[in-house]
C-alpha cells in the first residue's frame, strides 16, 4: 500500500497522461483504494488541479465546517493541515462529520520534508473488522455525537470554521446540515451533530469504519494538553469531544481499543517531490507523521457523497471483495 504507478518518462505531464488512462485509474483505485503516482512532472498547484479534474467527476469540494487551519492555494486546492511539525495527526477519513463528504481525496507533495512527514494510510475496512463486534454494534445503534465549543484563543474561531462573520449564515448552514447551535451570552458558540459511525461503501457495499469518534475524543489528546483543557474549560467546554449519539460518554477503554485498531493497520511511505496520492476516502484514512525541515503537501477533495447519493448509487463489487 499504496499501489505505485511510475511515470514512463520524467517529463511526462500527469494530467495529460491521466486523460488517456482515466478508466484504468478508476479500476486501480477500486481495487487498491490507494494509488501513488510517482516520477511525473507536476510542480505546481495548478497542474495538480488539472490532474484532479481529469480523474474525477464534478467540482472540487470546498473545505467548510473546518476543524483545522488551512488556506486555499488554487481553485479547490488547499494546503494540508497547518499543525506543529513535531506533532502527529491521528488517522481519519475526511469529512465524516459532514452531511456531504468526498469519495476521493488527493494529495500532492510539492516539497518533501528533510526528515519524516509521511502521510500514513489506514484501511478502515480492516479497522472495522478489527473492532470488537460489541463495540461496532453499539456505535451502529447509537451513532456518534460531535460536540464543539468555540472558545476564544483556542483552536479555530467560528468565523474561520464557517467562513463568515454572520451568525445568520452559520445558523442557515447548521439547519441545512443537521447541526444544533447554542450561543452563549458572551457570544461563544457550541455545536452538536449526530452522525453514523459506520457507513456502507457506495461502490462495493462494504461496511467501513467512517467517523471521528476516536480522533476528536478528549482521551486522544496528549495527557498534558488534556489536563490543561479540562482544567480551563471543563468537559462541557472542550474545543472538541465525542459521545454516543444519545449523549452518553464513550468509555475511554473503548476509544483506546479503536485507536489500537487504526495503529495495527497503518502503513506509510516516504514522500518524494511531485508524488501524487489518490485515496478512496471512504476506504482509506490518512494521518501525518512529525517532520523536520520544510514540507509542502497540498490536497483536494472531489465526488461528493451523502446518504441520498449512496442510496441512489448502483452497487458495484470491487475485485476480491466477498459480500
Amino acid at each position: 500500500m499504496p499501489f505505485l504507478i511510475q511515470a514512463p518518462a520524467s517529463d511526462r505531464d500527469l494530467a495529460a497522461w491521466a486523460t488517456v488512462h482515466r478508466n484504468q485509474i478508476d479500476e486501480w483505485l477500486l481495487e487498491h483504494r490507494a494509488v501513488l503516482f510517482r516520477g511525473f512532472d507536476v510542480g505546481t498547484a495548478n497542474r495538480f488541479h488539472d490532474f484532479v479534474t481529469t480523474t474525477s467527476d464534478g467540482p472540487l469540494l470546498e473545505y467548510k465546517d473546518r476543524s483545522t487551519p488551512r488556506y486555499e492555494v488554487g481553485d479547490g486546492v488547499y494546503v494540508s493541515t497547518i499543525y506543529p511539525r513535531d506533532q502527529h495527526i491521528q488517522p481519519h477519513n475526511e469529512g465524516t462529520y459532514w452531511k456531504t463528504w468526498p469519495l476521493k481525496i488527493y494529495f500532492c507533495c510539492l516539497q518533501a520534508a528533510s526528515r519524516g512527514g509521511a502521510t500514513p494510510t489506514v484501511d478502515v475496512r480492516r479497522v472495522y473488522q478489527r473492532i470488537d463486534p460489541g463495540v461496532r454494534d453499539a456505535f451502529r445503534a447509537r451513532l456518534v455525537m460531535y460536540v464543539r465549543n468555540y472558545n476564544p484563543g483556542i483552536g479555530l474561531s467560528w468565523q474561520e470554521v464557517f467562513q463568515t462573520n454572520d451568525r445568520a449564515v452559520v445558523e442557515a448552514y447548521a439547519a441545512q446540515n443537521g447541526i444544533s447551535t447554542e450561543w452563549t451570552a458572551d457570544g461563544r458558540l457550541r455545536t452538536r451533530q449526530v452522525r453514523p459511525a459506520i457507513r456502507i461503501h457506495p461502490r462495493t457495499g462494504e461496511p467501513v469504519w467512517f467517523n471521528h469518534a476516536a480522533f476528536f475524543h478528549v482521551t486522544s489528546l496528549d495527557a498534558v494538553v488534556q489536563e490543561a483543557l479540562l482544567g480551563s474549560y471543563g468537559e462541557d467546554g472542550l474545543p472538541f469531544n465525542t459521545y454516543f449519539g444519545d449523549g452518553l460518554p464513550i468509555p475511554a477503554e473503548t476509544v483506546a481499543h479503536i485507536r489500537d485498531a487504526y495503529t495495527a493497520e497503518k502503513e506509510q511511505f516516504p514522500w518524494q517531490q511531485d508524488d501524487v496520492l489518490l485515496l478512496d476516502n471512504m476506504a482509506m484514512a490518512h494521518a501525518r507523521e512529525p517532520y523536520a525541515g520544510d514540507r509542502n503537501v497540498i490536497v483536494a477533495m472531489t465526488e461528493a457523497q451523502s446518504d441520498a447519493v449512496a442510496a441512489a448509487a448502483p452497487a458495484m463489487t470491487a475485485p476480491g471483495v466477498v459480500l
